[in-house]
């Protein structure tokens, strides 16, 4: 299936927004200790590696491919590391993430760092386990896939840091108590689908919950 279009001005748009949130958040996650401060700080908040628009059918094909120019070109350490801790691979065909470690030992100067990926617009039907060994990911876009089932959100709880996601455009955006099903199983989250999250969207969550006797195997499965 060919990947989806959408407009560079729009897409940049929501990209910024995605990065606003993960810095607001991202003195709440541990940081390593870098001499200087400045080069911490041009790795952390480098610009998106970006392989967006590729085609890409797997994750391994990135590797062979460079990265999308930017407005600001992507800076390299002398090894070819990029300094960068966000990853944009949206509006491809891939449908999961096997490879995904290995792209990102390869391309990024601090992998374990990456704390923003964009899988928006590809062919997800699952969230892929693989996600939660980014134990420091706070802004996750998939929306514009075709996740169908709310229980694959589970997966996402283990990331406590995780701070903005996105699926609205997937199906299971149309199943009742959406939104206050995720609320409720990532209470960490503070916006969810670019929408702030309410002390009402809370409440409305605590109170789903509690009648809600729903057994989470995926989280327990996944959090080994």
């Amino acid at each position: 299936m060919e990947p989806r279009k959408g407009s560079t001005d729009s897409v940049r748009r929501l990209s910024t927004f995605d990065q606003s949130i993960a810095e607001s958040s991202v003195s709440a996650a541990p940081q390593p200790r870098f001499a200087n401060t400045k080069e911490y700080d041009s790795i952390l908040y480098g610009p998106v590696v970006d392989y967006s628009f590729r085609r890409l059918d797997s994750v391994n094909d990135a590797i062979k491919l460079t990265p999308r120019a930017g407005v600001k070109p992507n800076e390299f350490t002398e090894d070819r590391k990029m300094k960068s801790c966000s990853l944009r691979l949206s509006h491809n065909r891939l449908n999961d993430l096997s490879g995904l470690k290995q792209l990102i030992d390869t391309l990024l100067v601090e992998p374990r760092r990456l704390f923003w990926i964009d899988l928006s617009f590809n062919n997800f039907y699952l969230i892929d386990p693989v996600l939660i060994m980014c134990i420091h990911l706070q802004v996750l876009n998939m929306h514009g896939n075709q996740v169908a089932k709310l229980y694959e959100v589970d997966k996402l709880a283990v990331l406590t840091h995780l701070r903005s996601l996105t699926l609205h455009g997937n199906p299971v955006e149309l199943l009742k108590g959406y939104r206050s099903y995720i609320v409720g199983v990532i209470p960490q989250l503070k916006s969810l689908d670019y929408s702030t999250i309410t002390k009402q969207d809370r409440s409305t969550a605590a109170v789903m919950k509690s009648f809600t006797r729903h057994k989470r195997p995926a989280r327990r499965r996944y959090d080994e």
